[in-house]
């Protein structure tokens, strides 16, 4: 076999067309060979790495006992494969997966060596970036509600096995909700974050503190020496957290309800212990706040409460008092409704129409949760019937908890269903289910999952990147469809931040190779950025609210999408140009900050921030990436002006404010506004010059 042949084991036109990058090299490991997708990856061209060795891509992370047992493989077994840190041309460090073949003539002689790479490093960023955010509050950045969970069960076996005191606190601020709906979101948030402060004195080596949710935060203290040690805790607890705070030199005063309960005198399992301290902290509330209540069962009347709803429930399933009402899901870029989530109405002869966050959360460990589950899909199957009949065909997806999902009935009982309904089409049910509906037995729902599909429906994995479970189960659970959480969503106009996560679960789960879909769309500027950053299928009430089954063949008739997603709707974006449409966000943000300071607000932005156009984040990205990539284009070269005034304004804003007043500084604010849209609407006429060339340039492709 001659060296100057050396695609008699591989095509040309793979070796040309793969994304994986390829080197072939002799046998003294000299580079013969390189595909394309090497030079993307490495950017060094063929003739810069012929003759060379693949060292020259070192990025040396790696020791000499790595390459020798890499060696050693090759020698012995006559392959390797692993992960292997490399370096760019450019200088970067990146992550490969690296398969390397040893290609020996029929002497049994090394003729060559074939390496195959598959860059991972930015799949490997996402999966941390997702992490983080499935175990820790975006916010305070304390654990979430999973990692406390999975903490409290491992300090119980501690303290089970050390035979000590272990006390489990939840805590509810008294009078958030009204400040926060007072005095706006951001100062509800400051809030949060000093409340997180204090409450960190509390805590020591072993003890976790967590935001679970809202204005509501967990902790439990371990090692306890007895209950008086206890009683001093939470007396300190209470009086941090009734301290005044200072936000946007305004004091506000809150106090706190503590629901506790102390283990082993509660010698209950984790999941347990947490419901007796919510109920205890229930309690709490009652009695008029600023105090605690020790979890009692004997007495808690929480426990009888609920007990009382679950048989009313129940009565609710056999008197048909249960409706069903459904949200839309639209393909933004088509226009098409693709499908309706089925969301559960209680129509409660005395309360009135009930939604389910009211009596759900109660009734979820519970045997009426089976009946009610059941109810739900028959109901939903009925309703599909109905509409078929009348010339409307259409899937609905319907929601099921954790308890239905784990029944080993389960698969027997959509069965019973479906025969009953034998017209419908395949792909007619959808079934959504949370995160952590999915951790009892994974096997179990991975089986349920695959048999399912040869029924014809589909799984959707709920609230994407809000629950605890490890992102191992991404593998391990096949859903079809992953649906990001609307509280991602909600900020994705306002906060830089807010769209990194975005764009990093969709990137996350485009890695997977799942459906993607975005749940609490609000509005139309929404739906354009999500179709930028790769989600094409959105719900929410920006597109129509939950609505009666009366109501949908209508809308779904006269349904029409949203002009500014007509208008994108051939446009298709690079994540390469993300740092463009993040740009974007760092100028509201900037005009954002200097509006507070004039309505009453500390100044945020540094003197550096302020005055120069080339310091504030904008102007990083302007003179930086902006620059390089965007600098030959007239629409680009049009913001530099403009910018630059703005930042001529700004410094004239403050110091109105500080001499003259806020009035006089709305007055001047005026103008500001105005370059504000002037810079928006380039930055839309560059991003549609972008999005264009990025259409001509496949064009020329597919042309070639």
């Amino acid at each position: 076999m001659s060296l100057d042949a050396p695609y008699t084991l591989i095509s040309r036109s793979i070796f040309d067309t793969t994304r994986d990058g390829v080197i072939i090299t002799d046998a003294d490991n000299r580079i013969v060979d390189v595909n394309p997708a090497f030079t993307h990856s490495t950017g060094y061209r063929r003739e810069e790495v012929l003759g060379n060795t693949p060292s020259l891509l070192s990025s040396g992370r790696h020791d000499a006992a790595f390459f020798q047992g890499m060696w050693r493989a090759l020698d012995e077994e006559g392959h390797w494969q692993g992960e292997i840190w490399d370096r760019r041309k450019n200088g970067e460090i990146y992550l490969e997966l690296l398969t390397i073949n040893v290609i020996k003539d029929e002497r049994g002689c090394v003729q060559r060596y074939v390496a195959v790479f598959t860059d991972i490093h930015q799949l490997r960023q996402a999966l941390a970036k997702m992490d983080q955010l499935a175990h820790f509050d975006g916010l305070t950045e304390l654990p979430n509600r999973g990692l406390f969970a999975k903490r409290l069960e491992q300090a119980i076996d501690s303290a089970r096995h050390g035979n000590e005191l272990l006390a489990l606190a939840l805590l509810d601020m008294d009078g958030f909700k009204a400040t926060n709906d007072r005095h706006g979101r951001l100062a509800g948030d400051q809030l949060l974050l000093q409340i997180a402060q204090r409450l960190k004195q509390v805590t020591r080596a072993g003890d976790t503190l967590a935001r679970l949710g809202g204005d509501e935060f967990g902790l439990f203290l371990t090692g306890l020496a007895n209950m008086d040690a206890l009683e001093r805790a939470i007396a300190r607890i209470l009086a941090l957290c009734s301290a005044p705070y200072q936000v946007a030199d305004q004091t506000h005063r809150l106090s706190a309800s503590l629901g506790v309960t102390v283990f082993p005198f509660d010698s209950a399992d984790a999941e347990t212990l947490l419901r007796h301290a919510d109920q205890a902290m229930y309690q709490a509330k009652q009695a008029g706040g600023n105090g605690y209540h020790l979890f009692d069962a004997p007495q808690d009347q929480a426990v009888q409460s609920r007990r009382q709803l679950i048989e009313r429930l129940g009565q609710a399933i056999a008197g048909d008092e249960l409706e069903l009402h459904y949200q839309p899901k639209v393909n933004l870029r088509s226009g098409k409704v693709i499908g309706l989530e089925a969301l559960l109405r209680w129509r409660h002869p005395e309360l009135g129409l009930l939604l389910p966050d009211t009596f759900l959360p109660h009734a979820e460990h519970s045997e009426v949760i089976d009946s009610l589950g059941e109810k739900v899909i028959h109901m939903a199957l009925e309703q599909a019937t109905a509409w078929q009949a009348a010339g409307l065909n259409i899937s609905i997806s319907v929601n099921i908890g954790a308890r239905q999902l784990q029944r080993e009935d389960f698969l027997e009982c959509l069965r019973g269903c479906l025969a009953e309904f034998p017209a419908l089409p395949p792909g007619t049910l959808e079934l959504e289910i949370l995160e952590s509906a999915a951790i009892g037995n994974t096997q179990h729902v991975r089986n349920l999952i695959e048999a399912c599909r040869s029924l014809g429906i589909r799984f959707a994995l709920d609230d994407f990147g809000t629950g605890y479970a490890s992102l191992t189960y991404l593998r391990e659970i096949p859903a079809d469809v992953l649906k990001i959480d609307q509280s991602f969503i909600h900020d994705i106009l306002d906060s830089a931040d807010a769209l990194t996560l975005v764009e990093g679960a969709i990137g996350l789960a485009t890695a997977f190779r799942r459906v993607i879909v975005a749940e609490g769309v609000e509005n139309a500027e929404q739906g354009v950025l999500l179709m930028r950053l790769g989600c094409d299928i959105a719900q929410g009430n920006g597109i129509a609210p939950a609505m009666h089954a009366s109501q949908i063949p209508a809308w779904v008739k006269f349904y029409r999408p949203d002009p500014q997603w007509v208008l994108w709707a051939d446009t298709h974006w690079e994540m390469s140009d993300f740092p463009l449409l993040v740009a974007q966000y760092d100028h509201l943000k900037w005009v954002k900050r200097l509006m507070l300071y004039v309505e009453g607000a500390s100044l945020t932005l540094t003197d550096a921030e302020l005055t120069d156009h080339r310091s504030c984040r904008f102007g990083h990205w302007y003179y930086g990436h902006g620059t390089i990539r965007y600098g030959h284009l007239p629409e680009f070269r049009a913001l530099e002006p403009i910018h630059q005034q703005v930042h001529q304004i700004g410094p004239e804003i403050v110091a109105l404010r500080a001499g003259q007043g806020a009035e006089q500084a709305r007055l001047r604010f005026r103008d500001l506004l105005v370059l504000k849209d002037k810079i928006l609407l380039h930055l839309a006429d560059l991003q549609r010059a972008v999005a264009d060339r990025s259409v001509a340039q496949d064009g020329l492709a597919s042309a070639n």
